[in-house]
């Protein structure tokens, strides 16, 4: 994983990072959320791989159910979610932590289009022990920062 601190303070892009113990359920989200008083909209990011291998992250409301359908239609390809052993062997991530951007590869991301319409996202940079809070406005320039590929997703 990218260090996404270093890489956004070196663009002078706004965040909030907070240390924490570890999390790994929406719940345990909120309640670290009202401890450490930052605000924003919880997202969850999946770890997804079609038949060839080739990997996408759905960055979504973590209330959302994900309606598959969409996202193959979207990208042309068959998506499924990556089991935890094997995404934790290849990002080094754990379920519930995963982070939407910051790979060592080019991974393309598919983004709830509702997302854009909140203040600020609030997401696990890979880390169940961290939080990290951006600006809505800044997204578009994160994902060129990251050369991410962009698929939006209406639901």
């Amino acid at each position: 994983m990218l260090d996404l601190e270093e890489k956004f303070t070196q663009a002078g892009l706004y965040f909030e990072l907070y240390h924490h113990h570890s999390i790994y359920t929406n719940e345990d989200a909120l309640v670290v959320k009202k401890e450490q008083g930052f605000s924003g909209t919880e997202t969850k990011s999946l770890y997804l791989k079609d038949k060839k291998g080739d990997h996408y992250v759905y960055l979504t409301f973590t209330t959302k159910q994900t309606d598959f359908k969409i996202l193959n239609q979207l990208t042309g390809k068959r998506l499924s979610v990556v089991p935890s052993k094997e995404m934790e062997e290849e990002t080094g991530q754990k379920k519930g932590a995963v982070s939407p951007f910051g790979y060592e590869v080019t991974i393309p991301i598919l983004i709830d289009r509702a997302l854009l319409e909140e203040e600020k996202l609030v997401f696990a940079p890979g880390r169940p022990d961290q939080t990290m809070v951006v600006k809505t406005a800044d997204l578009e320039k994160i994902l060129r920062l990251l050369a991410v590929p962009v698929f939006l997703v209406s639901t």
